[in-house]
């Protein structure tokens, strides 16, 4: 699932939302001109490899056309967008190493943040201290945004929200007891966090949880859940240990009425490993396909043009950066981080992700993930009501 340095040439422009496309006239002088400035150099760094690889490639992907898009209209003031990236291995400490390269060595002119909170969390002292306005496609953590971290700006709802719509509809549908998992991870932790809370407001019955390390063996999870008989199991986590943990229950022979995963399941990875498993698991998305938010269309098209394969809520978030970013630079007319960053926490952008607006500490104001369920090997909306694809089936059967 990771991806190989893409050339950032996107043949067969395609017309997108206002805020993407804003950025794009071009300085006095016309083409010529343009192709004669310096570019302008975007530094970032993402888990090519590592746990957090497949989840991450979406990301990447979505700068990438968000950039190709804007160079095929003439880039920003006049001047073309250069991506300087690295791999940082899922590595907190090799993501601070090469962030520091990349603003004092590379001397990049903008940053973008990496994939994952777990990763945000260890570079945020080292953007803060050199002052970046650093967009995070990737970073959910609502502690990230907060006074004294001022130069992390978020575009993504926040990881609080993740599933959040899960255990109201179980206990609508008859559902009294539930099994909570975390993976010992920042994002992970405030979902799981989230959810224990939730699940006591609502009166249900608390049967087992539990924090974990990253691992690939769920076996003696998987058995002491089987024990514990839960109505529900929610489990918020990456891509690795959701289809770990779908294996054990299933070697277990346990299928709980409900069966929710964060991240995951939304990945083309997750259903091909599954197969029938995955039939009916529950999962969250910050974006999907049938949002009528302008350019959506448009960049699902374009998605597929240049990847030969559907985007998914990451490759939405990480196209959204750019769209905002492109509209701070743009209403500024700089590059300047203090002017950027003001500009984003005073201004709403319309993305396709939905209305993006920052509050004073750069954290998104209103934005939800929304759920989906896996449906006869189909991701489909089932919440919000008013955008669902289909409704909820139940029960979830583990084939």
């Amino acid at each position: 699932m990771t991806s190989s340095r893409l050339a950032l040439t996107f043949r067969g422009a395609v017309r997108l939302a206002a805020p993407l496309l804003g950025g794009l006239a071009m300085l006095a002088g016309g083409a010529g001109a343009a192709r004669a400035a310096k570019p302008i150099v975007i530094g970032t760094t993402i888990s090519e490899t590592g746990p957090l690889a497949t989840d991450a490639s979406y990301q990447l992907k979505g700068i990438q056309l968000g950039i190709a898009e804007v160079n095929a209209h003439g880039g920003w003031l006049g001047r073309k967008l250069v991506l300087k990236y690295y791999d940082d291995k899922s590595s907190p400490g090799a993501a601070v190493r090469l962030y520091q390269r990349l603003i004092t060595l590379d001397k990049v002119n903008l940053l973008l943040g990496p994939y994952s909170s777990l990763v945000t969390i260890a570079i945020a002292p080292l953007i803060n201290k050199y002052h970046m306005a650093t967009l995070e496609p990737g970073a959910s953590v609502p502690d990230i945004y907060e006074k004294g971290n001022k130069w992390n700006l978020m575009n993504t709802a926040d990881s609080t929200t993740y599933l959040h719509q899960l255990l109201p509809l179980a206990k609508a549908s008859g559902a009294k007891s539930v099994a909570l998992l975390g993976l010992e991870s920042a994002y992970s932790l405030a979902c799981y966090h989230a959810r224990v809370a939730q699940a006591k407001q609502l009166g249900l019955k608390i049967a087992y949880s539990t924090t974990y390390t990253l691992q690939t063996d769920f076996s003696s999870i998987a058995l002491a859940i089987k024990n514990a008989k839960p109505d529900v199991v929610l489990e918020c986590g990456y891509y690795p240990d959701s289809v770990n943990l779908v294996r054990s229950l299933h070697e277990q022979g346990f299928a709980p009425r409900f069966l929710g995963e964060t991240v995951g399941p939304v990945e083309a990875a997750y259903l091909k490993a599954l197969g029938p498993l995955s039939n009916r698991v529950y999962s969250n998305s910050g974006w999907w396909f049938n949002f009528k938010t302008p350019g959506n269309k448009a960049f699902i098209a374009a998605y597929e043009k240049m990847f030969h394969s559907l985007p998914d809520y990451h490759a939405a978030a990480g196209f959204t950066a750019i769209q905002v970013l492109g509209a701070a630079v743009t209403a500024t007319h700089s590059l300047d981080q203090n002017k950027i960053r003001a500009w984003i926490v005073t201004h709403s952008v319309s993305t396709i992700q939905g209305k993006i607006h920052d509050n004073a500490y750069g954290h998104t104001i209103g934005a939800v993930q929304d759920m989906v369920q896996v449906q006869h090997g189909v991701l489909k909306l089932i919440r919000p009501a008013a955008l669902a694809q289909a409704k909820p089936e139940i029960p979830y059967t583990g084939h």
